[in-house]
C-alpha cells in the first residue's frame, strides 16, 4: 500500500524579477497565433450588436487551452484548437461544432462528468431568419475529437418564453456533485433568466421561477449570471448582473431554492449592469463583485461598482473611491493578477458606435491595495475598434503569465500576450475531483488558499461569466517574492488538503477520499484517522453515501487506500 503525493506537475517554469517594479505589459499577438476570424453583426437581429462570445478549455485534454469562438452567423463559429509554440489551429469542422447561427454566449463545463469539458451555447438561430427561441446549444464532448449537440435531448434549448441568446455559466448550485446551467435574459418580449437543475442522466429540469427563483423573471433584464459562495456557507449565491437596475443577488437557502436579497445587500447599484467578475480584491477572505457599466454622468449613467463584502451578505460599493468607475460603454471584465504581487487586479473592455464611446480603449486597472491604478493607454491592451465585448483570461503559452483573450462585435477576434516583466512569482492550479462522484467536476465549489509574500490569499475556480464569455478554469494566483507557497483547499464537502509548493509551477490538485488527514499523502496515519471515524459513526466516511456508516463504507476506503488514493 504505496502512499502517492495528490497532484500532478503539467509544467513547471521560472518568472524572475520583483513585483514591486513590475511593468505590465501586453503584445498583440492575434495574427501570429493563428486567430484569423471576424464576428458579423447579422441586420436581421439588432441586438446583436451587443454579441461576440468565446469560451476557454483544454477539449482533448493535451494540457493546452483552448478556444471556441462564436462568429455571429455570417461564417460559422470557430474551435482554435491550441497547437503549442503560441499557435492555434482551427478544428471546428472535424469537431463537429462549425454551425452558422447568430449565437451568443457560451459557457464550459462536464455535465455529464466524463472528464470531458462540454461546452453550453446560447442562440438565437440561423442568420436571416429574426430571432427565434429554443436554439440554444450543448455540445457534448464525445472525447474523441468530436462533439454531438444534446441540447433537445437534455432539456437545455432554452427558455420557452421568447428568443434569448445572451450569458450562461455551470455550477453546483445544490451541491448534488452535478453541474447545473444559469442562463441570463435581455429580449423582448423578456424571457427570464433560466435555472436548468441537473438530473444526473444526461438530462436537465427547468426549475426556473418561485419557489426556486424568487422573483418575477420579468424583472431581470440579465446579461452575466455567475455560481459563487458569497457567504462562506458552501453553497453558491447566483448573481447576475443586468440591465436598467435589475442586476440581481439571489442567497442560496441550501435547500434548492433562491431568495432575491438585492436592496438589503447593498448591491444592484449600477444602472446598465453588462459585465462582472468576482474575486477577493481587498485580501480579507471573502469574494467582492465588479459589475461592469455604462459610464456617462451627463445622462447620470452610473459606470462601474466595485462591491466589497463585508460579510452577512452586506457590500459596501467603492468603485469610485478606489478609481475604477470609470470603463466607458463597460462590457466584458475579468479578475486577474497581472504583476503576481499578490492582488487581484481588474481589465475591463467597453465601446459602442455612439457618442462618447466610439474608438474606447480597454481599460487596466492594477491593484495597489486599497486603491487601483490605471496603466492603459500604454501597456498594449489596444482595441483599435473600440467595440470589445467578451474579455476572459488564460494562459495560453503556459509561460505563467495570465494572458488575455478578447471578443469584438464586427471585429476580430484578439489574443494579447502578457510580457510584463519584473513581476513576481506565481501558481496556476487545477482542481481534480473525478474519484468522487458526489464533488462537481473541476473542483467547483472548492475554495483555494495560497500563501504567499502578501499572506494568505483566497481564490476559487472561475466558471462565471464575464460576459457572454467563459475564461480558464483555474486558480492563477501571484506569490510577490514567495519562493513557494503553501495551499490549502477546502473541498465542497468540507475536507481539505493541504500542500506546500514551490513557486513558478502548475499543477494539478486532485481530491483523495483516502486522504483524512489532509496532507496530500495517503499512509497509516489515514487507516487510523479512518478506523476512529467509524467507530464514532461519523458520516465524513460514508462512502457510498446512503447515510449509514457500516463495513460497506470499510471496503470502499480500502479500495481507495490500497490504490494510493
Amino acid at each position: 500500500m504505496q502512499a502517492k503525493r495528490m497532484m500532478g506537475a503539467l509544467a513547471i517554469l521560472s518568472v524572475c524579477g520583483s513585483a514591486a517594479s513590475a511593468q505590465v505589459q501586453f503584445t498583440d499577438v492575434t495574427v501570429a497565433a493563428g486567430l484569423n476570424r471576424s464576428h458579423s453583426f447579422p441586420a436581421d437581429v439588432p441586438v446583436s450588436v451587443m454579441h461576440a462570445g468565446l469560451a476557454v478549455g483544454d477539449f482533448n485534454r493535451d494540457g493546452r487551452q483552448d478556444i471556441f469562438y462564436l462568429s455571429g452567423g455570417a461564417t460559422a463559429d470557430c474551435l482554435f484548437i491550441n497547437s503549442g509554440g503560441g499557435t492555434f489551429t482551427d478544428q471546428a469542422g472535424p469537431y463537429n461544432v462549425a454551425a452558422s447561427h447568430v449565437g451568443g454566449g457560451a459557457a464550459v463545463g462536464d455535465y455529464n462528468k466524463d472528464g470531458w469539458p462540454d461546452i453550453y451555447v446560447t442562440s438565437y438561430g440561423p442568420r436571416g431568419a429574426g430571432p427565434q427561441m429554443l436554439q440554444n446549444k450543448l455540445y457534448r464532448n464525445n472525447g474523441d475529437g468530436t462533439f454531438t449537440d444534446v441540447a433537445a435531448a437534455a432539456g437545455v434549448r432554452g427558455s420557452p418564453n421568447g428568443p434569448d441568446a445572451w450569458g450562461a455559466t455551470f455550477g453546483d448550485y445544490d451541491l448534488d456533485g452535478d453541474l447545473d446551467i444559469a442562463t441570463g435574459s435581455w429580449s423582448d418580449p423578456l424571457a427570464g433568466p433560466r435555472l436548468f437543475r441537473n438530473n444526473g442522466n444526461g438530462t436537465f429540469t427547468d426549475v426556473t421561477g418561485a419557489p426556486v427563483l424568487a422573483k418575477a423573471a420579468a424583472q431581470i433584464f440579465g446579461f452575466s449570471p455567475r455560481f459563487l459562495d458569497m457567504d462562506g456557507d458552501t453553497y453558491p449565491e447566483l448573481i447576475v448582473a443586468s440591465d436598467f437596475y435589475t442586476s440581481v443577488y439571489f442567497r442560496n437557502n441550501g435547500n434548492g431554492t433562491f431568495t432575491d436579497i438585492t436592496t438589503s445587500t447593498g448591491t444592484g447599484l449600477e444602472n446598465n449592469g453588462m459585465g462582472e467578475t468576482a474575486a477577493d480584491f481587498n485580501n480579507d477572505g471573502r469574494f467582492d463583485w465588479y459589475v461592469t457599466s455604462i459610464y456617462n454622468p451627463a445622462l447620470s449613467r452610473t459606470g462601474n461598482m466595485l462591491y466589497l463584502n463585508q460579510g452577512g451578505h452586506v457590500y459596501n460599493e467603492v468603485g469610485l473611491s478606489q478609481g475604477v468607475r470609470d470603463g466607458g460603454w463597460g462590457w466584458g471584465t475579468t479578475a486577474v493578477d497581472l504583476n503576481l504581487d499578490g492582488r487581484m487586479d481588474i481589465v475591463a473592455t467597453n465601446g459602442f458606435p455612439t457618442d462618447p464611446h466610439i474608438g474606447e480603449d480597454s481599460h487596466v486597472f492594477i491593484n495597489q491595495g486599497g486603491s487601483f491604478t490605471q496603466v492603459v493607454p500604454g501597456c498594449g491592451l489596444t482595441n483599435p475598434t473600440g467595440e470589445g465585448r467578451g474579455l476572459v483570461r488564460l494562459d495560453y503559452d503556459n509561460d505563467g503569465r495570465p494572458d488575455i483573450a478578447m471578443t469584438v462585435n464586427s471585429g476580430p477576434i484578439r489574443l494579447f500576450r502578457n510580457v510584463s516583466t519584473g513581476t513576481g512569482r506565481w501558481l496556476r492550479v487545477f482542481l481534480d475531483t473525478s474519484r468522487d462522484a458526489r464533488l462537481a467536476p473541476g473542483g467547483i465549489n472548492a475554495k483555494v488558499y495560497i500563501t504567499g509574500s502578501l499572506g494568505e490569499t483566497i481564490h476559487y475556480i472561475d466558471n462565471g461569466c464575464n460576459y457572454l464569455s467563459t475564461g480558464e478554469q483555474s486558480v492563477h494566483a501571484g506569490l510577490g517574492s514567495a519562493t513557494s507557497a503553501g495551499v490549502r483547499v477546502v473541498w465542497p464537502n468540507g475536507r481539505e488538503t493541504s500542500l506546500t509548493l514551490a513557486a513558478d509551477q502548475t499543477v494539478t490538485i486532485s481530491y483523495c477520499p483516502a486522504d483524512l488527514t489532509g496532507d496530500g499523502l495517503v499512509d497509516f496515519s489515514d487507516y487510523l484517522e479512518f478506523l476512529n471515524r467509524y467507530d464514532a459513526g461519523d458520516a465524513s466516511v460514508d462512502y457510498n453515501g446512503d447515510g449509514i456508516v457500516d463495513f460497506a463504507d470499510y471496503l470502499d476506503f480500502l479500495n481507495f487506500y490500497d490504490a494510493g488514493c
